[in-house]
């Protein structure tokens, strides 16, 4: 069931952007954990903002892409977080949940809704 629409996903992304960027202090990561959140947060933010979608601004990257690109993140987190960020704790929980989230959205989001890109 595909309850996510892209024009929420877009403040989904936004919100998960600053979760990463808030993340490293309210969850008191590792010094690698907390650079891997910053550059994932702009990361994120530059993949979002070339999607072509309501959350988009330059509408270069199709949704379906920007989906796949979240699915192989989603996995290589949870990956990462039990090879990785195995002994401490509070990282592997962190980026497993983290991944188990992301693709939870890209689960339940609908990327055939996505508009046409736009040509020039």
């Amino acid at each position: 069931m595909k309850i996510i629409t892209p024009k929420f996903h877009a403040i989904l992304d936004f919100v998960l952007i600053i979760l990463l960027l808030a993340s490293p202090n309210i969850f008191h990561l590792s010094d690698t954990a907390s650079t891997l959140c910053y550059a994932l947060a702009v990361i994120h933010f530059l993949l979002t903002i070339i999607t072509d979608f309501s959350g988009g601004i330059f509408k270069i990257v199709h949704l379906k892409l920007h989906g796949l690109i979240e699915l192989v993140v989603s996995i290589l987190l949870v990956i990462l977080a039990f090879t990785f960020f195995k002994g401490n704790l509070v990282d592997e929980i962190y980026f497993a949940c983290l991944g188990l989230l992301i693709l939870i959205i890209f689960t339940l989001t609908d990327y055939q809704k996505a508009p046409p890109l736009i040509t020039r």
